[in-house]
């Protein structure tokens, strides 16, 4: 073992002089290709400044724009024009800045006028205002020798999201220079964004659509514009805080407003755009739906430009833009650096349902909204009901919260709480039967409508309708991302048929799910109507499911649903109350046994182990048998991982462990106590599963702190020095958490969960969304507090992380446990040798010549070695004397072998 030892310096030794050799001769080629053109300065820089602007088109008068330039350690480099969404600032855009200026890119993120220190009124990315701010910022780049140029013109893409995604599509259409564009979660038209024209259509009118004004949305942007102004109007143009006036006291658009309007639409422009565009939208969006991504998609391919079209699983309702960063880099890199096209692919996030795992399905094209495959059509039952608008259309359904809808955990809660109290009289439901086979919605679905006035009623009358989808697994309902359709039309005395097209999304419906659509009169985040009314609402025929044909489907790159941090409901606001009064009961009851100094060490000797599971099984309402019969005992100073392919059980088991789902049999059971939903046991647990959540406008401190408060515990027992040195986010702690990217949200979700010091850790992927440097502190943080007398579980599918992190592992496979025990135990072959080589086939001679018990190929660039009698260092001395080089040296099969050979063989047969 003392010889084993020894060849590790070595071999680092051996890899660091190929490391040096490499980048001298990777130097020499890039010299000798340009000497020119390439200054490797090994340093990074930033200088901020403020550019003069006209404040207006043809006017003499300037003002200034707040802008930061970001160098990267080696120029001249292409750049990245970065803008910011609404209410926002350059200072937000300071990590995605430092991201893209690590990978090599000139970064000019700047404040757009009519925020923080730039100068200017808000023109909502006017053609007259904002979009000749981006040019004259691009003349800027194309003026410094830091950027690369081509031809005379900078290398450069535009990027933002939101406010900024609708920018930069408006300055790639209409300033040449712009070599590609990333616009995300933004808009098309910006009159049908805020006042969106009637979802319902009649057969064979010609009738213009009526509109119905997105209060809610529009209260909360024009809020943001003000919030730093003693003047109503805030730092808004004339023009628009007249049409808000205009708008929120009930007046309708007329032809001057939708003309202002237009002027801040990418709609108007996008005829001329050249430069290939990556769309990316979001589902959980009721602000900017798909709709609207699809209206600037169909424009871009219209006018010859190439367009990727990608909807995620986030928007202005949950997540925003977080998980998008690789994507955007990705299709930066080919453009800007490589040159080089990007096949025109479509794909799209399945959200996680109540039974199964998200997903990203891959399709050959972009197929609109209606999609490219079968269309399913599945019946609806319910009798024609009468609904009523209430005088002053109050009070009105609450279908969703702006910036807090069903994509989110608050939302979905609030929502839910909230529903209940709906009025019945002003909805009618139309449910279908169980679904035999499952289906993926991936479009806007469409139903045809029979909207009657009732008898006695008027001869006709303008019927106000809002429709959303929903689905039922098991007793759990949801409603579908997107949002719902306002349908508004003229009724004349004997009715009208009408299809409704809902928003588009993406869902996936398992057998057992039951579709809900239900139409209602009135809707809290729309303006509505005032005048009491009475409609007949029935179906005529089955709602349509658009279907795309995927190419290729990828189960592991689905993101849970934003929001749902489980375990410890730390943004849920109706559930907070019911939290705390559950984690107060259970630190007193923690606490009876003893009251002296030893009493924790009593209560020890007493209690059994941190973690105990007997027989569990949970099946779902669907048929699907998630956890089969599952045992295992985690004890005191234990870093336990729990292994498994997607789809295994590992969640599951979790959520039970947690208590926020009962199993169907079998118990679990925590320092001796049950857990059930609500024990008290459960105060001395800190869970983090199924990905972070929290309220997005508060910092992240603010949410920390808000958590704690529910808990009813003294603030000296919550640790948030130790905690937040876990989430090592430094002055981001202070900034609003939507504007986080994931890898910040997954550490200060585990410093969450690590919040109380709790005895037992749940964490379930918690190195999702790290870099390499951070999964290696977390490291040392969970070993160094189990070894306090703390346990830890860790659920991941990072093996290499879980052999180097994990004492013990249970292997689950198709809902049972297959292997238990210390790592060690579990992977075996301890006497095998894995070594990294540079040349394979001479490995494979010179070590067969040593006469070894066997020897092998190992993929990519190693050979895997049975030495037997032969110590170590006699199979490295053959190699070297061989003038092969030893890259790399591992004694013992890997976790990761271990763990496919045992789901391997746990595949269920044909």
């Amino acid at each position: 073992m003392p010889t084993a030892r020894a060849t590790v310096p070595a071999r680092h030794a051996v890899a660091r002089i190929a490391r040096v050799l490499v980048a001298a001769m990777v130097g020499l080629l890039l010299v000798g290709a340009a000497p020119t053109e390439v200054t490797a300065k090994n340093t990074t820089s930033v200088r901020s400044f403020f550019v003069p602007v006209a404040e207006s088109p043809g006017s003499t008068a300037r003002i200034r724009l707040d802008v930061d330039l970001y160098t990267p350690a080696t120029t001249p480099a292409p750049a990245v024009l970065l803008a910011h969404g609404f209410g926002q600032t350059k200072t937000d855009l300071i990590p995605e800045a430092k991201r893209l200026q690590a990978a090599g890119y000139v970064v000019l993120a700047y404040t757009a006028r009519g925020f923080g220190r730039s100068g200017g009124s808000i023109g909502l990315d006017s053609l007259d205002g904002e979009v000749p701010d981006a040019r004259a910022l691009t003349d800027v780049l194309a003026r410094s020798p830091a950027v690369q140029k081509q031809g005379g013109d900078p290398v450069v893409g535009a990027v933002g999201g939101s406010y900024g995604g609708a920018l930069a599509l408006m300055l790639g259409a209409t300033d040449p220079r712009i070599d590609t564009v990333v616009a995300a979660i933004t808009w098309n038209d910006l009159a049908d964004a805020l006042v969106p024209a009637s979802a319902g259509r009649v057969a064979g009118s010609t009738a213009t659509p009526e509109r119905d004004f997105k209060s809610g949305w529009a209260s909360r942007l024009f809020g943001a514009g003000i919030t730093a102004a003693s003047n109503p109007c805030g730092r808004f143009t004339p023009r628009f805080c007249a049409l808000y006036d205009n708008l929120v006291t009930g007046g309708t658009l007329g032809a001057a407003d939708l003309a202002l309007l237009r002027r801040s639409s990418p709609s108007t422009v996008l005829a001329g755009m050249h430069a290939p565009t990556l769309l990316l939208q979001g589902l959980q969006d009721s602000l900017f739906g798909l709709d609207q991504s699809d209206a600037n998609a169909r424009a871009i391919a219209r006018a010859g430009a190439p367009v990727q079209v990608r909807w995620f699983d986030g928007g202005h309702d949950g997540g925003g833009i977080v998980g998008t960063d690789a994507v955007i880099r990705s299709w930066l890199a080919a453009h800007l650096q490589a040159h080089t096209s990007v096949p025109a692919t479509f794909s799209y996030a399945v959200p996680a349902s109540a039974t199964g795992f998200g997903q990203v399905v891959t399709a050959a094209r972009y197929p609109g909204l209606s999609g490219a495959g079968p269309v399913r059509r599945i019946p609806l039952a319910g009798p024609a009901a009468t609904v009523v608008n209430p005088p002053g259309g109050q009070p009105a359904s609450v279908t969703g919260l702006p910036g807090l809808g069903t994509g989110s955990a608050v939302g979905r809660a609030a929502a839910g709480l909230l529903g209940r109290a709906n009025p019945p009289a002003e909805q009618a439901q139309f449910v279908s039967a169980p679904l035999t086979s499952p289906v993926v919605l991936a479009g806007a679905a469409t139903v045809h409508i029979r909207v009657q006035p009732v008898s006695g009623g008027t001869s006709a009358a303008d019927a106000l309708l809002y429709a959303q989808l929903s689905v039922r697994t098991g007793d759990a309902d949801r409603v579908l991302p997107g949002g719902v359709a306002p349908i508004r039309v003229t009724l004349p005395a004997g009715g009208t048929d009408l299809t409704a097209t809902l928003p588009g999304t993406a869902w996936s419906f398992s057998p057992g799910d039951r579709l809900t659509l239900t139409l209602r009169t009135s809707d809290s985040q729309f303006q509505g109507s005032t005048t009491p009314t009475a409609y007949r609402v029935s179906l005529d025929g089955p709602i349509a499911l658009p279907t795309v044909t995927p190419v290729a489907t990828d189960r592991t790159a689905g993101r849970p649903s934003l929001g749902v941090l489980i375990g410890i409901g730390a943004t849920l606001l109706a559930a907070l109350l019911l939290i705390a009064v559950a984690l107060i009961r259970g630190r007193r009851a923690a606490r009876r046994p003893g009251a002296g100094p030893d009493a924790k060490e009593e209560m020890q000797v007493q209690e059994g182990p941190p973690l105990e599971i007997r027989g569990l099984t949970k099946r779902f309402r669907s048929g699907f048998l998630a956890v089969d019969d599952v045992s295992f005992t985690v004890e005191r100073g234990q870093v336990l991982g729990l292994l498994g392919e997607n789809g295994a059980g590992k969640t599951t088991t979790l959520r039970m462990v947690a208590g926020l789902i009962r199993p169907d049999s079998g118990t679990a059971t925590a320092f001796g106590a049950t857990i059930v939903p609500g024990s008290p046991v459960l105060a001395r647990l800190g869970c983090f599963i199924e990905g972070p959540g929290f309220l997005p406008h508060l910092s992240g401190r603010r949410n920390l702190q808000l958590y704690w408060a529910a808990t009813g515990r003294p603030r000296r027992e919550a640790h948030f020095d130790e905690a937040l040195a876990v989430a090592d986010l430094g002055g981001a702690l202070a900034k609003k958490v939507r504007g986080y990217s994931q890898g910040m949200r997954q550490r200060l979700a585990i410093a969450q969960a690590m919040l109380g010091m709790p005895d037992l850790l749940v964490l379930d992927e918690p190195t999702n969304g790290l870099d390499p440097p951070q999964i290696t502190a977390l490291r040392g943080v969970l070993r160094r507090y189990a070894e306090g007398g703390r346990t830890v579980i860790v659920s991941s599918h990072l093996l290499g992380e879980v052999e180097r992190t994990c004492s013990h592992v249970v292997v689950m496979s198709h809902g049972r446990v297959v292997a238990t025990g210390e790592v060690g135990e579990v992977a075996g072959d301890a006497t095998e040798l894995v070594i990294g080589v540079t040349d394979i086939q001479a490995a494979l001679t010179a070590v067969h010549v040593l006469g070894v018990e066997r020897v092998e190929p190992h993929e990519p660039d190693g050979i895997r070695v049975a030495p037997g009698d032969h110590p170590v260092q006699a199979v490295v001395a053959a190699l070297v004397s061989a003038g092969v080089g030893v890259t790399d040296l591992q004694r013992g099969r890997r976790l990761e072998e271990a763990f496919l050979d045992l789901i391997g063989a746990t595949e269920p047969s044909a």
